[in-house]
């Protein structure tokens, strides 16, 4: 099951009871737009610090068993990261199998003498000495400390981060000026997939075959596919294809107007 499939569930569940998403958003306080992005299965959007809490308070809204609710949130969450490892794994090389025993290999390995080693721990020494002395006096920063901060704020300072549109200006007109890059994926098999927008948002899928999704931003998309041959990109209706070949899996390439770009 992916996300989309998960949100796809409690909107079902949701319409059942005919209870409207503004009447969940008037009892929570959470926006109908974020509300959206949990029914679309669009998590990436959301504050990652409060989603269990926003599934919680949307379940309890809506009469579901809030616990069953996370519990079928991270099981999604687990197949997908199950996804990621195994065609990680499968890109591994295979090590290479020792030709010869572990006794030969003893037997042949030439005898080092006291005097070497002793010469070899002073050089260590030394070369740690300079290592200490050139890094003397410099310290790591350290980390910010993370604080606690109240539902009902993170709520607000969410909503108040989402561009809100102006009057005079349609919102699909606003879209088209800030983000100038659009990127389609069409899947022929099971894909496992994680896309970096402008450095700022993320997302993780697992996408089942023929399945479509696109996703629009301003400068760049940087990207990770498993089992790559299965996945068709277009940039801006301009095709693409395929990023790799069947079986592989491509990590960190970056689409920006240009095309794609090999990592170094």
């Amino acid at each position: 099951m992916s996300l989309e499939s998960f949100g796809d569930e409690l909107r079902k569940q949701r319409e059942q009871k005919q209870i409207s998403l503004s009447a969940i958003s008037e009892t929570t306080r959470i926006s109908e737009k974020m509300l959206e992005s949990i029914e679309a299965g669009k998590f990436s959007i959301l504050p990652q610090a409060y989603i269990r809490a926003f599934l919680r308070a949307y379940a309890k809204a809506v009469g579901l068993d809030a616990e069953d609710v996370l519990k079928r949130y991270d099981a999604v969450n687990q197949e997908i990261r199950a996804a990621a490892e195994e065609w990680i794994s499968r890109a591994k090389p295979t090590p290479l199998r020792a030709d010869r025993s572990l006794t030969d290999t003893v037997a042949t390995t030439p005898r080092v003498s006291y005097q070497s080693l002793a010469i070899a721990a002073a050089i260590l020494v030394a070369v740690a000495g300079v290592v200490y002395l050139a890094n003397r006096g410099t310290s790591a920063p350290p980390q910010e400390t993370v604080s606690t901060v109240p539902f009902d704020r993170a709520v607000r300072e969410s909503e108040a981060s989402v561009p809100q549109p102006t009057p005079t200006v349609p919102p699909v007109v606003q879209r088209a000026v800030q983000d100038s890059l659009r990127l389609e994926i069409t899947t022929t098999d099971s894909v496992w997939f994680l896309v970096i927008i402008d450095a700022v948002r993320k997302g993780e899928y697992l996408f089942p075959p023929g399945r479509t999704r696109t996703w629009a931003a301003k400068d760049q998309f940087v990207v990770s596919v498993g089992n790559s041959a299965a996945a068709t990109f277009r940039l801006n209706g301009k095709d693409l294809g395929a990023l790799g070949r069947r079986g592989t899996v491509l990590r960190n390439i970056v689409i920006t107007q240009s095309g794609v770009q090999q990592p170094q």
